[in-house]
């Protein structure tokens, strides 16, 4: 399901792309997935959007311009498909650890004026630094990071993309409020490209979705890969239960990235 150019990914080329997400704290690939998955994708997120417009319930947002439908891996072959898929889920093995697993999958649309503009973490900072500049000689470990998938083209800032700003996950605080119209404006840097492209980042970065000046209305998904210690994040949360015939038939390396983990120091 991936193309050509990121069928024969080497050992080498995945080193490179962890020392580049480490000092970065963002990776951008152009045009991982076919246009098929991308199409198979969309038509997915559209069904469910069309079962919450008849009543069903869920941890969904069902404003008109942003729409939000969770764990589409329990209905969606296609987003299933994304959690072992190769080169991405061996990048994710190689920065995170061999034993990492899925802790989340959300796919939303953003039409025109919506999108997730407001620059932020996915998770407060880790670290804080209290004075000064921030430290050099620091390796932040990744407890967690998200892969946003494009299912439509980005390829204008007009469109909405995601943007972040590079390094900033060891800056060590969490973005300003008033963000654009301070210098750290200037180092942001949008990432761009055709559907099918993924843009990876560690939760700490401070990123957000560039407001969808277009008449398009852009389609994502996301799949966010954590440490064994990160609890699966899929709502209700408490009492959740994954449905047998997701995980029916799964291979061990599957199994392991759905949550099926070994014993440790946790449970």
């Amino acid at each position: 399901m991936m193309l050509n150019n990121y069928e024969h990914v080497s050992d080498d080329t995945i080193k490179e792309w962890v020392e580049q997400f480490h000092r970065d704290g963002y990776l951008f690939l152009p045009e991982c997935l076919t246009e098929a998955l991308c199409a198979e994708l969309r038509t997915d997120l559209d069904k469910e959007l069309a079962s919450l417009e008849r009543g069903h319930t869920g941890a969904d947002d069902a404003n008109a311009s942003l729409r939000l439908r969770v764990r589409l891996f329990e209905n969606s072959r296609a987003n299933l498909s994304l959690f072992d898929m190769d080169p991405i889920a061996k990048f994710a093995e190689a920065l995170i650890a061999p034993d990492c697993h899925v802790v989340h999958n959300n796919s939303f649309t953003t039409g025109h004026g919506a999108g997730i503009s407001t620059w932020h973490q996915d998770d407060p900072s880790h670290y804080l630094v209290t004075h000064g500049e921030r430290p050099t000689n620091v390796r932040l470990p990744v407890l967690f990071f998200t892969a946003n998938y494009y299912l439509t083209d980005v390829t204008e800032r007009k469109h909405g993309g995601t943007e972040v700003i590079p390094g900033s996950h060891l800056f060590g605080a969490p973005p300003p409020k008033n963000l654009d119209e301070t210098r750290y404006a200037d180092m942001a840097v949008p990432c761009l490209g055709k559907a099918g492209s993924v843009v990876m980042f560690n939760n700490q970065v401070w990123h957000r979705g560039g407001p969808n000046q277009s008449d398009r209305v852009r389609y994502i998904t996301q799949v966010t890969y954590g440490r064994r210690m990160i609890n699966s994040m899929y709502y209700p949360f408490m009492n959740y239960v994954m449905p047998e015939h997701v995980h029916k038939g799964a291979s061990a390396r599957l199994r392991r990235l759905l949550g099926f983990l070994e014993h440790g120091p946790y449970g």
